[in-house]
């Protein structure tokens, strides 16, 4: 969870904030966990071994379902950004290699250590986790400490530089950071004790990234000018608050490391369900052939290219940002729809759910979730490049007509990805 977006966009958010960032970042949090409410509630209700792709097509039938699985491949446009702000990062410490090269290099880079399977994704991703994780931490309590002293007065100068409306897309743009965590569902068929485990671990991320990213959030927009810090990368103030050589090591422990972590992830979590959707035969099935090491690895290198578009397409990181915010939020309430069936649809769950929590609260948090996902998609459509959204909502509407079309073709046989235990 704690990877790409804090070194992406928290730039992006001073600029239509300025030294309120760190506000509508414990704001973002706040939203991004009761967008996720639901489906964590949903987890304690049983193993979904398919991701979103499953119980999609449980609770809203064939046809719906096999649409939210083929259309994830949309939320991979997002590895541009990953990729390009890589390339921002390592070219301020080697200056005379094209950044295309570091973009281009990193993307295919953990494409190839996907192709090795989960395992070795895993301690992969492990070691790379610790390294990033205190390397933000370095930054975010050394910027509370270097902050200006007046940093908590919030109706100074400077905070809210563009009212509301900028606020609230400051928030649209840091909760393409705070949301993603439920992701890790995809491996729920993996887990143990996936009803007790995962819901657990979904709670205790939040409060994690209050903390680290309220930080860096101080940090990026409380120690220097925010004209020096708007749009810009961690680096701006990591130049200040650290000597030479621990500029250096940070640029490696903390930006590199988030987002070599999260890209190294999101191809591992993305391939999990098209598999299912392919095996069910939404799909032809030779995409899903694995390889010696269990990985669907024509998938893999399908992500690797569509990865690719936005970047080759030279759109910026703010741009392909709200584009897929846009997409994101409108499958995403298709999403809602079906978690807030699945008592009625998926049979003994909702009894043998390890939360009993009540009706009311369940159906409260799935309205509460539509209305933010609303407010992303009203928010997004501000700065979105209008070309790429119809673009993608053809694509979209595409893939809604091919599922149709298979599954009246009897090519389909949806098979049961959940159960109780």
């Amino acid at each position: 969870m704690i990877g790409a977006g804090i070194v992406t966009y928290v730039g992006i958010a001073v600029g239509y904030t300025g030294r309120a960032a760190w506000i509508a970042y414990a704001t973002a949090v706040l939203g991004g966990f009761l967008v996720n409410l639901p489906l964590i509630l949903m987890c304690t209700a049983a193993r979904i071994k398919g991701g979103n792709y499953s119980f999609m097509s449980t609770t809203c039938g064939d046809i719906l379902g096999g649409f939210c699985g083929i259309s994830q491949l949309v939320s991979v446009l997002v590895f541009s950004n990953f990729a390009l702000a890589l390339a921002s990062y390592l070219t301020v410490v080697f200056p005379s290699v094209p950044s295309w090269v570091f973009a281009y290099g990193s993307l295919t880079l953990f494409a190839v250590v996907n192709l090795f399977g989960t395992d070795f994704m895993a301690k992969v991703q492990n070691i790379l986790s610790v390294i990033l994780i205190l390397g933000l931490v370095l930054l975010g309590f050394t910027g509370i400490a270097n902050a200006r002293p007046d940093w908590l007065h919030i109706t100074q100068d400077g905070y809210f530089s563009d009212g509301l409306g900028g606020f609230n897309l400051a928030v649209m743009a840091l909760m393409g950071s705070t949301q993603g965590y439920t992701l890790i569902t995809s491996f729920s068929g993996s887990c143990k004790r996936p009803k007790r485990d995962l819901p657990l671990a979904l709670c205790g991320v939040p409060l994690v990234l209050l903390v680290i990213y309220c930080s860096v959030g101080i940090a990026m927009s409380n120690v220097l000018p925010v004209e020096e810090t708007a749009n810009q990368p961690l680096t701006a103030v990591a130049k200040v608050l650290f000597p030479n050589w621990l500029y250096y090591v940070f640029i490696f422990a903390g930006p590199v490391m988030a987002l070599a972590t999260t890209m190294n992830s999101s191809f591992g979590i993305f391939e999990r369900p098209l598999c299912q959707v392919t095996d069910d035969g939404w799909l032809p099935q030779t995409l899903s052939k694995r390889n010696k090491y269990g990985i669907a690895w024509k998938w893999i290198i399908i992500m690797y290219i569509v990865g690719i578009i936005p970047m080759a397409s030279g759109l910026s990181i703010a741009t392909i940002l709200a584009n897929t915010t846009f997409l994101s939020s409108i499958t995403n309430i298709l999403l809602v729809i079906g978690i807030w069936r699945y008592p009625e649809t998926m049979e003994g769950a909702w009894e043998n759910r390890s939360w009993k929590v009540s009706m009311a609260f369940f159906k409260g948090s799935c309205v509460v979730c539509l209305l933010i996902r609303l407010f992303l998609i009203w928010q997004s459509l501000k700065k979105a490049n209008m070309t790429m959204v119809i673009g993608s909502t053809i694509a979209l509407i595409v893939c809604l007509g091919w599922c149709y079309y298979r599954q009246k073709s009897g090519k389909v046989h949806v098979t049961k990805s959940w159960e109780l235990q």
